[in-house]
């Protein structure tokens, strides 16, 4: 396996001093598989003060519970004290963790098989959970009894279908079995983390996975509204890899439609209002009849956006819905974004300022004559000239004037 010479070099210093040292979850797993890890994890006998005085201008990352961040030329290196933890009355954090000698019961606490494996550049794989098994036949296990693994932290049984999600495996029975029993624990777990493991569900190779919170009940305690376990989600991972994207794709395959549930769960969730907008957006053009001339198209676009329209079109063609003359529309919407036509306010040829020089008053007024030429140049095009827009201005304010 492949491991970067910052990272020996953390392994070397604690050994030299008299410690252990072992690469340890994550990144064993993904190196066993061939892949590249995202970060490097290193549990160690010595203590986090010592780890500390080893490495000057290290980082207390979580130092209440042993952790400290070494960074090594530019390499973020995340050093753990060996621990045994217990009593987590908030289904999330230890109350109590006590620092140990033993890797082995390091490597017990933690949450899966194929995340409980350590290694050593001599020693070479310590593995006392048989997670090189569970790799090899491609099974999600907890290390020993898994209700109380998701008793310990609820936020694992999220973990669980992740890691399903990303590697496409499967989850043992008993495993998912617990999972089910427990779901109601992930109450417990704040919004913005659940969020943050749905989002990475849902960017997975296999997001399909996404299913499994259906089985499990889970989403039932995260959702705000019920969602029938018989939604087929296959077509997820054809979606491009796109966060609103597969949020859309996602609400309407569960037959999540009505725009007031859709708000309801973005919110729930702390979704950013950004997010949640965007998903509104796609998902107001997923339910309703498309534009289907150049003027409402032109209008559409400049309601939901070039970007949020385009990926609408995608979801439609992908998930195959029954959407009249779509490549035709696509095909014009794709032109007048090309053809950069007037889409919003800004792109007009005149503005405010324009048209007080030009002798009309601030106020209120000017605004509704601005959108009416907006209007008029959703309809024409060619009426987006700076000229041509103050005649038709001064013809709006003197039909106002007559109101």
């Amino acid at each position: 396996m492949y491991i970067p010479d910052e990272v020996l070099t953390v392994i070397n210093i604690l050994e030299k001093n008299d410690h252990n040292a072992y690469l340890v979850g994550g990144c064993v797993r993904d190196m066993l598989l061939g892949l590249k890890p995202k970060d490097f994890d290193i549990c160690t006998s010595a203590r986090p003060e010592k780890v500390l005085e080893l490495f000057p201008g290290s980082i207390p990352t979580g130092i209440k519970h042993g952790t400290v961040t070494v960074i090594i030329d530019d390499l973020p290196v995340e050093i753990t004290t060996f621990r045994i933890e217990s009593d987590y009355t908030d289904h999330r954090r230890p109350d109590k963790v006590l620092f140990s000698d033993s890797l082995t019961e390091d490597l017990k606490r933690r949450d899966f098989t194929v995340n409980a494996i350590a290694y050593h550049p001599v020693e070479g794989i310590i593995d006392p959970f048989n997670g090189i098994r569970d790799l090899k036949d491609k099974i999600i296990r907890t290390v020993g009894n898994p209700g109380e693994r998701f008793g310990e932290d609820a936020l694992r049984m999220l973990r669980a279908i992740r890691l399903q999600a990303c590697y496409g495996f499967s989850i043992d029975n008993d495993t998912f079995s617990a999972i089910r029993a427990l779901s109601k624990n992930i109450g417990a777990i704040s919004r913005e983390r659940i969020l943050e493991e749905l989002n990475r569900i849902l960017l997975a190779s296999y997001p399909e996975a996404f299913k499994n919170l259906l089985k499990t009940k889970l989403l039932n305690y995260i959702f705000p509204i019920p969602i029938s376990e018989t939604a087929d989600l296959t077509s997820l991972k054809n979606l491009p890899e796109e966060l609103t994207t597969r949020w859309s794709g996602l609400l309407w395959l569960t037959g999540v439609r009505d725009a007031e549930a859709i708000r309801a769960i973005c919110s729930g969730l702390k979704m950013s209002n950004k997010l949640k907008n965007e998903i509104l957006k796609i998902s107001m053009l997923l339910n309703t009849r498309l534009p289907r001339n150049q003027f409402t198209i032109r209008r559409t676009l400049s309601i939901v956006g070039p970007e949020s329209f385009a990926r609408a079109i995608s979801i439609m063609k992908i998930l195959k819905l029954n959407k009249n003359n779509l490549l035709e529309i696509e095909k014009a919407s794709s032109q007048i974004i090309s053809e950069k036509h007037c889409l919003s306010l800004s792109n007009l040829a005149v503005n405010g300022g324009d048209l007080v020089k030009s002798g009309f008053k601030p106020g209120k007024d000017l605004g509704i004559i601005l959108n009416t030429l907006f209007i008029c140049v959703l309809q024409n095009p060619d009426l987006n000239q700076k000229d041509i827009l103050i005649q038709f201005a001064d013809i709006i304010n003197q039909k106002m004037g007559k109101i």
